[in-house]
């Protein structure tokens, strides 16, 4: 109704236009020259619809008894009825451009609009139980066809973070529920026990004790995932003092493997957050080692070609299977389930690639004859100078 509406307006203010010209066109081209041609001194009335009469005298005088005298008359008369005739036919023309163009209108919107109601009526009957449907019907030739394309691609991107989110709660839920259930089991194993030794007792209370730790550093990687969204970009890092520490504090678990870790020294900076991007590089060198052969080797290198820097962190473990590489990043995700013995919850790489894009850069690894290899790039930040 409020597009019919505005056209029947414009539709209105050309008809009275084109009515006002045509009119006016009329009695310049037609009235008023013959009446001025008209000789003799005498008066010709217009009507009533010009407004006031009009005088013209020839150069020459015509008898009011003569028979010209009578006939110019009586052609000033049918000149001035079929003036009168010819308006009062555009007014009702032009009534009924507007009459005929706004109902015409109407319809034809109604018409054209039909498919956009349609999708109203089966977005709004949309629930979130139901982003797997699509919206169909519609062709994907004109607007309507690529506003229901559009919309069925935000249903696609909305269904697959849905169940990125279930899917999250879901793995959160159950990486929660076995160290609590281990603890309870363990508890009740204790309690059918009618005296207990105090090795029991020292043996159940390793369990809570490793359990609870677990369940801390679980619920701390989730904290770190949701809180890491805002955080400040000032701290210089530099990347081989960065590398050193990470080394130093894994250095137990690296003896227990018996690796071997070179770190190519590369004397390059760049300003970052300096705690997040520590923790990044540390999840990434963690999970190297955590996966690696007994005896094998680490190597980490950086490198910059003026535009980005570069990093790579390589393992001599035994490689992960190339069908699994595009998910290794995802929450909770491991690409073998026999590693969860280790002790992860699958957050690690989750937590690495989302803060390796919270500063712009990237992550992706490539595994092959039991190698794999994590290259990160960064932009070039010139680190931060307090002069």
């Amino acid at each position: 109704m409020r597009l019919t509406l505005y056209i029947v307006l414009l539709l209105a203010g050309v008809c009275v236009l084109m009515t006002a010209l045509a009119m006016f066109n009329a009695n310049m081209t037609f009235v008023i020259p013959y009446v001025t041609a008209a000789p003799g001194g005498y008066s010709v009335e217009m009507g009533p619809d010009v407004g006031e009469s009009s005088t013209a005298k020839g150069s020459m005088e015509v008898h009011p008894e003569s028979d010209e005298y009578e006939g110019r008359q009586a052609a000033s008369v049918t000149i001035t009825q079929a003036r009168t005739e010819f308006n009062a036919s555009s007014l009702w023309i032009m009534a009924a451009v507007i009459l005929g163009g706004g109902i015409l209108t109407y319809f034809l919107l109604g018409r054209a609009l039909r498919p956009l109601r349609t999708l109203s009526r089966e977005i709004g009957e949309m629930t979130e139980n139901e982003l797997s449907q699509r919206i169909e019907g519609f062709p994907a030739r004109d607007e309507i066809g690529r506003l229901a394309d559009s919309f069925n691609t935000m249903l696609t991107r909305l269904d697959k973070a849905f169940s990125d989110q279930k899917r999250f709660s879901s793995d959160a839920a159950h990486e929660l529920k076995t160290p609590l259930t281990a603890i309870k089991t363990n508890l009740d194993v204790l309690r059918l026990e009618p005296s207990p030794t105090p090795q029991e007792y020292e043996k159940t209370l390793h369990v809570v004790e490793k359990q609870a730790g677990r369940m801390i550093k679980l619920v701390d990687n989730l904290f770190t995932m949701t809180a890491q969204r805002n955080y400040d970009f000032n701290d210089t890092v530099d990347f081989d003092a960065m590398f050193s520490d990470i080394i130093t504090e894994l250095a137990p678990r690296i003896r227990e493997k018996e690796l071997a870790v070179t770190l190519h020294e590369s004397g390059l900076e760049t300003t970052a957050n300096g705690v997040m991007l520590m923790r990044a590089f540390s999840n990434l060198v963690e999970n190297a080692v955590k996966y690696n052969a007994q005896g094998g080797s680490i190597e980490i290198a950086a490198q910059s070609d003026g535009k980005q820097y570069t990093i790579t962190i390589s393992d001599s473990g035994p490689g992960i299977p190339p069908e699994k590489l595009p998910h290794i990043f995802k929450p909770f995700y491991r690409a073998d389930e026999s590693r969860s013995s280790a002790g992860g919850a699958g957050l690690g790489l989750a937590i690495a690639s989302e803060i390796i894009e919270r500063h712009g850069g990237t992550v992706f690894a490539q595994s092959e004859d039991g190698k794999t290899v994590f290259t990160v790039t960064l932009p070039i930040i010139p680190p931060l100078r307090n002069d």
